[in-house]
């Protein structure tokens, strides 16, 4: 299964984007794996099952900030609003937006390994999304 091709989203640490296709050893070896440590994902929200993918070494991480992908999974793990429905008597949610706040480091892959590779609604989703974070990055002085 890993050698199977899918569509990702890979933000750089300096904020470019870039999609393409490859597979998923492929879409590790970009995650800037020098150290020894392990993959991680988050689920988005807004965007399910698209997960942001990228590396956590075991030790100290001096890789530069992704100020542009955590700002993409801010805009994306926002909860989605439960539609309005008589019969459902379950209690909202918790929530706690200090859940949004995320430090991801080095390259960052949008992937959606359920449909094995993203759609192009999902690809949109994403573009816009970088562009918001890049905006709103710009306009504070980070990026």
């Amino acid at each position: 299964m890993h050698d199977r091709p899918m569509r990702y989203c890979l933000i750089t640490a300096d904020g470019s984007i870039t999609f393409d296709t490859g597979t998923l050893v492929h879409i590790q070896g970009l995650l800037d794996r020098d150290s020894v440590g392990e993959t991680g994902t988050e689920f988005l929200n807004s965007l399910h099952p698209v997960t942001a993918y990228y590396w956590v070494p075991y030790y100290e991480d001096r890789r530069r900030m992704n100020k542009v992908a955590n700002g993409m999974y801010w805009e994306l793990s926002a909860p989605v609003p439960r539609a309005d429905d008589e019969d459902d008597d379950r209690e909202p949610e918790e929530y706690d937006p200090e859940d949004r706040k995320i430090k991801m480091r080095g390259p960052v892959a949008f992937t959606n390994r359920h449909d094995w590779g993203l759609t192009p609604d999902q690809e949109n989703t994403l573009r816009q999304a970088h562009e918001t974070a890049s905006r709103r990055l710009r306009a504070r002085g980070w990026l």
